[in-house]
């Protein structure tokens, strides 16, 4: 008898379902590290530019020309401590406003702190002409000018009633101008003021009351 041929059914390898509870999880993990991806990168960037100044769009590019060198802000602080009766000058130039202070000696009056803001602009001016770094043109806006001429700063060993400053300024759309700080522009006016301003009445301390002796 011929022999029957058994065919073998081959199995096919069953595909896996994948769990529910994996995609699940792996959709869990997504949501998690996608925000904080998100914070780490600007908290990155964030610290990376924190040493970057803030740059406005104040100016135009035909602004502020020509510019202020720092060898001329040099040249003017040097200068500027040849003026008699100063102690210290010291010289800045930070949003397009050059800024001079004068600390004059203490017995400086109002005249000899005027005239050492007018020494000191004239100063300027020999290095940087007014008209051509502190006007404005048709062109574009220039630099403003601020200078401080004071005797000293109040404090413990200064009083409020011997301090004197003065302050010549000069912007880029207006003249030169010169204001005593310490002292009213109209001195009537602000006498009018004060003796209509009523003063403070001081209450007395009330006395303390005696106890009465009582007689038996």
């Amino acid at each position: 008898m011929p022999e029957k041929r058994m065919n073998k059914k081959v199995s096919k390898p069953k595909k896996q379902k994948v769990k529910q509870g994996h995609k699940l999880v792996w959709l869990t993990l997504i949501i998690l590290i996608v925000p904080v991806v998100v914070v780490g990168y600007v908290l990155l960037t964030s610290a990376s530019e924190s040493d970057q100044p803030v740059v406005g769009n104040r100016f135009n590019p035909q602004d502020l020309n020509p510019k202020i060198q720092e060898t001329e802000i040099n040249n003017i602080q040097g200068e500027l401590m040849s003026i008699g009766g100063i102690e210290t000058a010291t010289v800045t130039l930070k949003s397009a406003t050059l800024r001079i202070h004068l600390n004059m000696v203490d017995s400086a009056d109002n005249g000899t702190l005027q005239a050492a803001a007018d020494q000191a602009y004239q100063i300027v001016s020999n290095h940087l002409p007014i008209e051509t770094y502190f006007t404005n043109t048709a062109e574009g806006k220039n630099y403003d000018l601020e200078i401080d001429s004071y005797n000293y700063l109040v404090d413990d060993a200064h009083p409020q009633d011997g301090w004197r400053f003065v302050k010549v300024s000069k912007s880029g759309a207006g003249g030169k101008v010169t204001d005593i700080i310490t002292e009213p522009r109209n001195a009537e006016l602000a006498q009018q003021v004060r003796n209509s301003t009523p003063q403070p009445v001081e209450t007395p301390p009330a006395e303390e009351a005696v106890p009465e002796e009582v007689v038996e």
